[in-house]
């Protein structure tokens, strides 16, 4: 598109075109007079009110498309969608193009992206939403127009016929007017975003262009817009329409969060550290080793990948990745900065709770991250100096202004010839060298800067105005502003929009493997926000204040506590100060929030809410402080002098006897100062002959004097204090003075002197989240007493804790409610009458307390991963339904560990953990040795009583190899695939030597083959060691991985041939190799599973035999319901219902099953048998060493179906030219045979084949069958192990020739041969393809 009127453009079917001007805001546009263009997205920016120039506009639009709009009367419009089904489908068929590709697709004709609620196929229609003016009595006029223009347009622009391009221009008309104005438009946006429906992808496609083009062309800000409204769609409505963006224009997503400048980062890195470790090559150091030369990095990263030399090694992954890392994300800056005489800026480490906290996780590593606002934001005037922000989030200065005033010195000689923006813009410049000075030597301190009308709204608006008042619950101090619903709509947008741009630059400066701690009720957005940008984010969130918030929130408040409550079910898990406030978030969620799942883990502690396809954790952790440096400042023997000091200055114009109580907090209203002040009042008039003795020591650090409700407040608490220095006085010590009131701060070790010289500390908060002070107190002074009440969160910590107990002792004097004046005066009349003595007890007891939970192990806590739902938690097994859910999961959390090495994501530590978990609960349930004992449970269908014992060696020797597995890839030896294989090798029973022999005998026979064009291979037995039940036969991920890699390595078309089921306790369960690597041919190959949208079965028998099968199968289920066949239901395979056939155990792998018992069932199947099918031509049982097997006979001259027919099946259907290439073919007993027979009739001499045996018989068999096609490519191994070994051994030591896949053998057809045929076969084809 151009920003002429002739320019060519894309029309709604995307076919290119000349347009002709279809409006304009003067008039009629002819041949002889073209006026300028007035086009959507294609016209400078002009002084007219947007809104008033919009509905013109859509005007002109409404009557081209003869619907002109008439107040109070409405054109009939078909709404009929003339799309077929298919052509809808085929519209949408790319929607998911950049989504993330652990995402499941989602039908959006049938479902609801985000809750997944099932929806029906028409129009989706919101009469308050897209209403005409006739159904609309409370919008204006003009708001009606513009709804009525978006349901005139959408209902001509959907059906891609005439007109289509105009009512195309009325939409983008409404949706230019709401991204200039997203906040005051955002109802507008909804509307438009609700009436396109299904349809939304394919309006995205056809407009985002020309939004770019807009932005490209007139400096407009309409790209940044887009995003946050539909950030503000999806806050407000807790949906996901972004990923409809991400749908229609996958580059959207990787521009927002930088992925590929991460990817490429992370690599060079990886490669610098590979080469410094190495220093083999000094060509590849010279060329590598300097940050200048990137091009040549980027060659060079390809030519290590890609261009070694024939047999070297590569890796068996590629792990290139960096540690896990903090990024730390709060409202306030663990700094303060201020501007110097001089004019330059000056950073200083900043104090307070959050800086305490979480200063000491951030500084273990200078690779940490903090984000934050340093306070130095746009101003309104400067906005021009932005078009964008960069990775940082800082505003990108225009070009034609850059040259003159980009200067990072403190000091400019010519700053007096600039003007006054152009100051304002070097002033930012030289923040940034001294922010760039910080971060050498500290973590990465990284600003977000945002808007600063904005940011005053959003700070004194929503956060102060409302949340903190309310959360305290203190309704009384909510700014009455908000009972207005426009201004409450108006200020929560404001909220909504900081809460994007932290989010957005969190993810920005994040990897796949860093943990982001949001921190607090100023960003409670970020994780939804995050979740929406990029799903596979951890993020985590910590709220510092009380969750208390009064019983009305939920409804007055509803546009702010809605999206607020759902917001904070995206994070990964979020962490409250004390039970209260977890419990009273817990409640509102059940009553408020429909379609959750709450949990709750006694064992941990821990909370577990479901909701909309997310689940978050919820935990208590009350934070602490670091006890070494204030007990250190404590023990300086300056700190005691000075304490002594003030001990006596104050108290010694008082009696003997007195008492110095103490207090520190905030000037806030929520630390109950007025209260206390009352009570001290009382507490004299009740004891007056304490007056003359004790004196309250009140330190209230003024701050946000700006708001009124904190300036009213702390002037009239001012009052209270002079009316009872007034009020009390003492006669024989006239400088005595009840009340030292002070608004200054105190530095920490004159604060520590406090805290030792006072006899009493009082903490009184209304509400707090937790209260340091009183941990400080007792910290400093274990001999000190402490007035605590119930609002700080401290209180109910030590009081969990039985320091408030009738069994323990009642440790401190706690105040149950500081509004009671009469209990809180007691309180203080008990604490300054107790025995020294009694007090120095308590106080050291909590101090002892306190000592052991410090603030690092707040942290370590909160960081740690085991106490998530993500990491299974350690049990005791006792019932079916618990081993099989445990072994379920572990199969989950392999596949998470296989997706992330092929992908080459990091190992996430809860992936450890879970295994070592799942693998400590069996250990610790077995009775003797590796033997298993369970009994039934409602999960297993079993009566009570029922007992089985299984020997689960197998199952515990997979984990044990998967943690191996683990430690391998996450060490610097990931790149020696034979440090693997003999990692492996530790768990053979022959040893490490004999293991290493075998494995390389196997693998030279597969590099001989090697580049395979079909692989086909059974999986139990041959890939993978027999378990104790096919349920619990999961696949570990060190085997996945082996045989993902050796598919994209080594062989073009892969398939695993089984006689398990695909589902129902089936392949597709216990497999952990995701989607695209290998085929299941399940049930001997007679149902085939490639993705969900390839499968395809055999259909050799007719309705009635099956339905006869299935006949047989609930008879033989009822067998195995008696008491003494219920054994085989739960030993190797049970009983499994397969497309064709049935499969019944009769043994287990260890043989421990009774022959008699054996015998039995073998009756009892025989006797089944010939009563349904008495003739046998329907029917025909098979034995193995393992199972009974029932087969439909295939209309395959009477034989039954094997593996064989299901490798002639998937040749039909997809049609892999078997005679050019070689086929590798793998198994290990009898069942296989027929498999590999079929591929050596297709390729002779071209088949290598690898079976997993000691039978003697077996090997024998195989033998002779490939002698029988002149093919002398066998081997032969002892166990899957070593079958895997070779496949990593051959992966990590070929060279994949990339021509062999050029050649495209897989997609040539060819026919099928007979046996005569086949004896040439390695005679015609030797010749054209050599090995």
């Amino acid at each position: 598109m151009t920003d002429t009127a002739t320019g060519v453009h894309s029309n709604a079917n995307g076919v290119e075109k000349v347009p002709t001007p279809v409006f304009s805001i003067e008039g009629e546009p002819t041949q002889e007079t073209a006026p300028t263009r007035m086009d959507p997205f294609d016209r400078p920016k002009n002084d007219n009110d947007p809104f008033e120039d919009a509905l013109k506009r859509c005007h002109k639009i409404l009557e081209k498309l003869d619907c002109p709009f008439v107040t109070g009367k409405e054109k009939d419009l078909d709404e009929s969608d003339d799309m077929t089904e298919n052509e809808d489908h085929d519209e949408m068929a790319n929607e998911d193009d950049g989504i993330p590709s652990n995402e499941k697709k989602v039908e959006t004709r049938k479902m609801d992206c985000t809750s997944g609620q099932l929806l029906a196929p028409k129009l989706p229609e919101k009469a308050e939403s897209i209403s005409s003016a006739s159904e609309s009595s409370e919008d204006s006029e003009s708001v009606a127009i513009l709804k009525y223009t978006v349901r005139t347009c959408y209902a001509i622009w959907k059906k891609r016929q005439k007109n289509s391009e105009i009512a195309l221009k009325g939409l983008m008309i409404v949706l230019e007017l709401c991204l200039s104005q997203p906040s005051a438009r955002d109802d507008a946006f909804s509307a438009l975003l609700e009436t396109l429906g299904y349809n939304t992808v394919t309006f995205w496609k056809a407009v985002v262009p020309q939004i770019y083009n807009s932005d490209l062309s007139y400096a407009t800000q309409y790209r940044e817009a887009l995003l946050f409204s539909l950030v503000l769609y999806d806050v407000n409505h807790s949906k996901n329409r972004l990923r409809e963006l991400y749908a229609a224009v996958p580059g959207v997503r990787q521009s927002m969060l930088g992925i590929r400048a991460k990817q490429f980062g992370e690599r060079y890195r990886h490669l610098q550290m590979k080469i410094a470790r190495s220093r083999a090559s000094s060509r590849m150091s010279s060329k590598m080793g300097s940050e200048e030369n990137l091009p040549a990095m980027a060659s060079m990263m390809n030519d290590v990948v890609f261009d070694e030399e024939p047999h070297t090694q590569s890796p068996l992954v590629d792990m290139s990745h960096d540690k896990q890392r903090v990024i730390n994300v709060s409202n306030a800056p663990p700094v303060s900065i201020s501007r110097k005489t001089s004019g330059s800026w000056e950073i200083k480490q900043g104090s307070g709770g959050l800086v305490a906290c979480v200063d000491p996780v951030m500084s273990a590593d200078k690779k940490n991250i903090w984000l934050s606002n340093l306070g130095v934001n746009m101003q309104e005037e400067l906005k021009e100096h932005s078009t964008s922000t960069n990775s940082l989030g800082l505003p990108l200065i225009k070009q034609a202004c850059a040259g003159e005033v980009f200067c990072v010195l403190e000091r400019n000689e010519k700053k007096e010839e600039l003007t006054p923006k152009q100051q304002a813009v070097e002033s930012d410049m030289s923040l940034l060298s001294v922010l760039n000075t910080y971060n050498k030597h500290s973590y990465q301190l990284n600003p977000v800067v945002v808007n600063q009308d904005d940011y005053n709204t959003y700070y004194g608006g929503i956060s102060n105005g409302l949340l903190w008042p309310a959360l305290h619950n203190l309704p009384q101090y909510i700014s009455p502003c908000f009972d207005d619903p426009e201004l409450l709509r108006e200020q929560w947008c404001a909220y909504v929009r900081v809460n994007y741009l932290f989010a957005i630059n969190a993810a920005r400066n994040s990897r796949a493997q860093d943990f982001i701690w949001i921190h607090d009720y100023h960003l409670m957005l970020c994780g939804q926000i995050m979740r929406s940008l990029e799903s596979s984010l951890d993020i985590g969130f910590f709220i510092h204040i009380p969750f208390q918030p009064p019983a009305n929130f939920m409804t007055k408040y509803k546009t702010v506590a809605d999206p607020i409550m759902r917001a904070l079910l995206r994070f990964t898990k979020v962490g409250f100060q004390t039970s209260r406030d977890r419990d009273t978030f817990v409640k509102l969620v059940a009553k408020h929030i429909k379609r959750t799942k709450i949990e709750y883990d006694s064992r941990l502690d821990r909370y577990t809410i479901e909701h909309d396809g997310w689940t978050c954790s919820l935990g208590v952790f009350p934070v602490s402080i670091k006890i070494a440096d204030f007990v250190n400042i404590a023990k300086n023997p300056q700190t005691i002098i000075e304490a002594e000091e003030i001990k006596k200055q104050i108290m010694g114009r008082s009696a003997d006897g007195g008492q110095l109580f103490f207090s520190v907090e905030r000037f806030d209203y929520t630390k109950g100062i007025s209260e206390k002040l009352r009570a001290w009042q009382r507490y004299f008039e009740k004891y007056p002959d304490r007056i003359g003795k004790d004196v309250l020591f009140q330190v209230a650090v003024t701050n946000r004097r700006s708001v009124d409700s904190y300036r009213q407040y702390q002037d009239d608490v001012l009052a209270v204090a002079d009316l009872i220095n007034q009020k009390f006085k003492s006669e024989d010590y006239p400088e005595w003075k009840p009340v030292i009131f002070e608004t200054d701060g105190l530095p920490r070790t004159r604060l520590i002197a406090h805290y030792l010289a006072m006899d009493i500390g009082v903490v009184t908060p209304s509400k707090d989240g937790m209260n340091l002070v009183a941990k400080e107190m007792l910290v400093c002074n274990p001999t000190a007493s402490l007035v605590l009440s119930t609002g700080a969160g401290t209180e109910v910590q030590l009081s969990n804790a039985q320091f408030y107990s009738e069994q323990e002792g009642k440790c401190y004097h706690r105040v149950e409610e500081i509004s009671n004046t009469e209990a809180f005066a007691d309180n203080f009349f008990a604490a300054a009458t107790e025995s020294k003595e009694t007090r120095t007890k308590h106080g050291e007891k909590i101090n002892q307390f306190l000592c052991v939970h410090d603030i690092d192990e707040w942290s370590d806590q909160f960081l740690d991963p085991k106490w998530t739902h993500e990491v299974i938690s350690q049990c005791e097994v006792k019932q079916l339904g618990q081993f099989y859910g445990l072994m379920s999961r572990t199969a989950q959390v392999r596949r998470q560990i296989v997706e992330c090495v092929l992908k080459g994501l990091p190992i996430r530590p809860h992936f450890r953990y879970s295994l070592e978990n799942a693998k400590n609960s069996l250990e610790s349930s077995c009775k003797s040795g590796t033997k298993l004992s369970l009994e039934a449970d409602e999960e297993s269908g079993e009566e009570k009583g029922f007992e089985i014992t299984y020997d689960i060696h197998d199952e515990l020797s997979e984990m044990e190899k998967d943690l191996a597995f683990l430690a391998f890839i996450q060490s610097d030896e990931y790149e020696n695939a034979e440090e693997f294989i003999k990692t492996l090798g530790s768990f053979y029973e022959g040893g490490p030597v004999l293991f290493k022999n075998e494995v390389k005998q196997a693998a030279e026979m597969l590099q001989q083959g090697i580049h395979y064009n079909t692989f086909f291979t059974d999986r139990d037995g041959t890939l993978k060691s027999y378990a104790c039940s096919y349920p619990t036969s999961v696949q570990p991920a060190y085997s996945a991985v082996i045989q993902a890699q050796f598919a994209r390595r080594c062989a073009t078309f892969c398939a695993i041939v089984t006689t398990a089921p695909l589902l129902h306790t089936g392949i597709l369960e216990v497999a952990t190799i995701p989607e695209g690597y290998y085929a299941y041919g399940a049930s001997a190959g007679r149902e085939w599973y490639l993705n969900p949208a390839q499968q395809f079965k055999d259909r050799s028998f007719s309705a009635i035999d099956l339905n006869l099968m299935n006949k047989v199968f609930d008879i033989i289920e009822e067998l195995l319901e008696r008491p003494e066949f219920r054994i085989f239901k739960w030993i190797g395979s049970g009983i499994q219902k397969h497309c064709g056939h049935i499969t019944i155990a009769k043994q287990d792998v260890n043989g421990t099953i009774p022959s008699r018992k054996v015998i039995r069932l073998y009756e009892q199947l025989v006797k089944i048998v010939n009563d349904f099918d008495p003739n046998g031509t329907t029917l025909t049982m098979r034995e193995s060493d393992l199972d009974f097997k029932i087969y439909v006979k295939a209309k395959l001259k009477g034989r039954i179906f094997n593996k064989g027919h299901g490798i002639r099946l998937v040749r039909e259907r997809l049609k892999p030219n078997m005679s050019k290439g070689n086929c590798l073919v793998c198994g290990d007993n009898e069942s296989d045979i027929p498999m590999l027979e079929e591929c050596l009739k297709l390729a002779g001499s071209k088949v290598y084949t690898i079976w997993v045996t000691a039978d003697t018989n077996l090997q024998e068999k195989v033998t002779q069958l490939c002698d029988r096609f002149s093919c002398s490519n066998i081997h032969f191994v002892s166990c899957p192990q070593v079958l895997l070994g070779a496949m990593a051994y051959a992966t990590a030591h070929t060279l994949v020739d990339e021509r062999n896949r050029k050649l495209d053998y897989y997609y040539d057809s060819d026919t099928p041969m007979d046996q005569e045929e086949s004896s040439t076969l390695g005679a015609s084809l030797g010749t054209s393809f050599g090995n």
